[in-house]
């Protein structure tokens, strides 16, 4: 049964995670291996000198056999949880911020993110299965280096947002909880390169929280 959750994640900076649009992968059970050490053996017999092409393409089939058998997507999981025909709406989340437009470049991105996955498909309000709906709760920009004249070297962006996922049919929280990114970006004394580093940074921000929620949603509770 799903039960409400509240979770929190910690600001990080983007540079210390990889960008990935690949498939996230997260482990399964390993009761095949055995099976594959010991197709290995037999292979390799006892005693027996192997060719090293033999040995290769040997190594190469294991390979794909734990890729194969180890690992399945979060799509997976999200159509199981879900169902596979489930939908979603995510009305537009409302900004408590100083920073105008956040909200859209948010939802552009959360959009994207469900798009680009399979799960749950982002739908009218009128027709969905579940409402994501949330808010911007706080944005701000902090120096975190300085040069030796004690000029403002570099700055750290943070967006901390709040998120909630309803079932429609009897309002029930799914999950509830915050997320929060940094990101940083150099100091420029001219104002058109300050706010266009500024800038690139909302974007990379807002993209880490749409990939970072919609993965938050689609966990075993």
């Amino acid at each position: 049964m799903l039960r409400p959750q509240v979770a929190r994640i910690q600001a990080v900076t983007v540079t210390e995670y990889p960008d990935s649009t690949e498939p996230l992968l997260v482990p399964l059970h390993r009761s095949l291996l055995p099976a594959c050490f010991k197709t290995a053996q037999v292979l390799l017999g006892k005693g027996g000198v192997v060719r090293t092409a033999l040995l290769s393409l040997l190594l190469i089939l294991l390979s794909s056999l734990f890729s194969g058998c180890g690992y399945h997507t979060i799509a997976h999981d999200s159509q199981e949880r879900y169902g596979e025909a489930a939908t979603v709406s995510i009305p537009i989340f409302s900004n408590k911020t100083y920073k105008p437009n956040l909200e859209n470049i948010l939802l552009n991105d959360l959009i994207g993110e469900f798009a680009k996955r399979k799960g749950l498909r982002v739908v009218r309000s009128d027709v969905s299965d579940y409402t994501l709906s949330g808010e911007l709760l706080s944005y701000g920009k902090s120096a975190v280096s300085y040069t030796g004249y004690d000029i403002v070297k570099e700055y750290k962006a943070t967006l901390t947002i709040a998120a909630t996922l309803r079932k429609n049919s009897n309002q029930k929280v799914i999950w509830k909880g915050q997320l929060s990114w940094s990101q940083d970006l150099p100091a420029s004394s001219d104002i058109a390169i300050q706010q266009n580093s500024e800038d690139a940074a909302i974007q990379v921000i807002c993209q880490r929280l749409a990939q970072q929620l919609y993965l938050k949603i689609n966990e075993d509770f």
